[in-house]
């Protein structure tokens, strides 16, 4: 577990020794607020404004709701780094002080419990980076904190090609709440029928081989191959990753249907794991993939 180290009176962030850090809310509301040249945060929100909008809807929904642990990562573009520091401030506030801190990467999940069960219950996940702020919504594996996004329409963000208002993110937001049973019955519908897929290690195979085609593919020049594809479900480095981890369940019997394969994935769309705005994306274009060739 990576904590705060709270010495000398004030909090203190180590970007160099673990690239992701854990905070709570409060913490992250008292690190330095980034504003455009006209003085107003980038993308019209702050990073806890973001989180402060979605509490609030889930509060007038009525449901019962968590905010879980706050994750902030650093990266390596020197141009727009996930974490900067800002020394003046450390001149008043001490070395690696919070305050001084620019956090441009931050990932949340909000924990519903209503309508779960011994296996399940609901998180809706906030991304806010620099391109801007990704929402997604589905069900929450409890023993590992795997989140699922079962749909494309289950996440919103304000930037890109499809991206939408401030306005309307939050209120798709709201429209999940407003028809959550709904939303989790399908969910729940979808990954029973992944559970009753039987998947032979052949099949396995199959399906890294297309995971390391689809990679190739978009990561190519040749622009008539890269263009078909808007994001691939995993990263070459994860689909080694996703090969070992499918290997060792597999020897022990823990890898046999379309929901495990599914699950080895969303292992790794965690913000300590993967770069905080690929998490929901990937995680949409894997059952998009699945989708598409289990029928489901």
């Amino acid at each position: 577990m990576i904590t705060l180290d709270i010495t000398n009176n004030y909090r203190k962030f180590n970007f160099k020794e673990n690239k992701t850090q854990i905070l709570d809310f409060e913490t992250l509301k008292v690190t330095h607020k980034e504003n455009d040249v006209f003085g107003n945060p980038l993308k019209g929100l702050y990073h806890y404004q973001v989180i402060e909008n979605v509490l609030n809807i889930c509060n007038n929904s009525g449901l019962n709701y968590e905010l879980e642990e706050i994750f902030a990562a650093q990266n390596k573009s020197s141009q727009h780094p996930g974490v900067s520091v800002l020394p003046q401030i450390e001149q008043i506030k001490g070395d690696n002080s919070v305050e001084a801190h620019i956090l441009r990467r931050v990932f949340t999940t909000i924990k519903i419990n209503d309508g779960e069960n011994s296996e399940m219950n609901t998180t809706i996940a906030i991304a806010y980076h620099q391109d801007g702020v990704q929402i997604g919504f589905g069900p929450n594996v409890k023993i590992c904190h795997n989140q699922c996004i079962l749909s494309k329409e289950r996440t919103a963000y304000n930037y890109g090609k499809d991206g939408v208002t401030n306005d309307e993110m939050f209120a798709t937001v709201k429209n999940w709440l407003d028809n959550f049973f709904e939303y989790r019955e399908n969910d729940l519908r979808i990954i029973e029928k992944m559970k009753q897929i039987r998947c032979s290690q052949n099949d396995a195979y199959q399906f890294i081989g297309l995971l390391t085609c689809l990679r190739v593919a978009k990561d190519s020049g040749n622009k008539d191959l890269s263009s078909n594809i808007k994001q691939y479900p995993l990263t070459q480095g994860q689909i080694s990753q996703y090969s070992e981890e499918y290997l060792i369940r597999h020897l022990n019997g823990q890898a046999s249907t379309l929901w495990d394969l599914y699950n080895i994935a969303t292992e790794l769309y965690k913000p300590e794991k993967a770069e905080i705005p690929n998490l929901l994306p990937q995680n949409v274009a894997m059952m998009e993939l699945l989708k598409e060739r289990f029928e489901l």
